[in-house]
């Protein structure tokens, strides 16, 4: 796009390193420099850091924008090695995303209130301990009575005149704002899932998750998805 410019990509650290130079790069302090991060929650909690050269992803998390269905299908068909899924796996790993993102949901709206109160839910707890799967399926399933009970103490710890009113919104978009690490996890059991029920088992890592969903997203997904094609053309319009 710009044969003229050489750019170096550097790993910064977390979210707060992030910030600290995100900061300095908005005023002025840091220059020829882009600052690319995560979401979070900072557009609702009135923390994202305005600047041209400050860019975010579309939902919580690059997790959040890759991993879409439509590059979860697409992933699926690739390592399956068959050019369209049979339409009843389709069906079947369409019904159990959603079953997860809707009991996923009450539970990003309790993480949400906790940000509120610089706390949090999700950052806290393994994946592994609340996204399980059936022994003889594989199907994956969110076990809410971990996420209810780790929910109960966390809010338990919050002195009262510490909290606040309930936010006057509510997240109804799962897949956008839960965290990160935790649809990851749950990808890699969908993906799983998926295999198995076109007769293919193979051990899905984080590796191989993100080397097929990433190739998935910008061949097939992005261009299905006109949200988050425009938020990323708007982006880098400014650049």
């Amino acid at each position: 796009m710009r044969p003229d410019l050489a750019v170096t990509v550097k790993a910064m650290g977390g979210k707060p390193e992030l910030e600290r130079i995100a900061v300095k790069v908005a005023d002025g302090t840091v220059r020829n420099t882009i600052v690319a991060m995560d979401s979070d929650f900072d557009e609702l909690l009135g923390d994202k850091i305005v600047s041209s050269y400050v860019l975010y992803s579309y939902g919580y998390s690059w997790e959040n924008d890759a991993m879409r269905p439509a590059s979860l299908v697409v992933a699926i068909e690739r390592l399956a090695k068959v050019d369209v899924l049979p339409v009843n796996v389709a069906n079947a790993i369409e019904s159990s995303y959603n079953i997860c993102l809707f009991k996923l949901l009450k539970f990003i709206n309790i993480d949400y209130y906790l940000r509120l109160l610089r706390r949090s839910l999700f950052p806290n707890i393994s994946s592994g301990a609340f996204i399980k799967h059936e022994v003889n399926t594989g199907e994956p399933f969110i076990d809410t009575s971990v996420l209810r009970k780790i929910s109960v103490n966390c809010l338990k710890t919050i002195p009262r005149a510490s909290k606040t009113a309930k936010p006057q919104l509510s997240i109804i978009d799962p897949h956008s704002f839960v965290q990160g690490h935790t649809l990851q996890f749950l990808m890699r059991k969908l993906i799983s899932y998926g295999l198995r029920l076109t007769g293919r088992n193979i051990n899905v890592n984080d590796e191989l998750l993100i080397q097929t969903v990433i190739p998935a997203f910008c061949d097939e997904a992005l261009a299905n998805d006109r949200f988050i094609e425009a938020h990323y053309k708007r982006m880098f319009a400014a650049l």
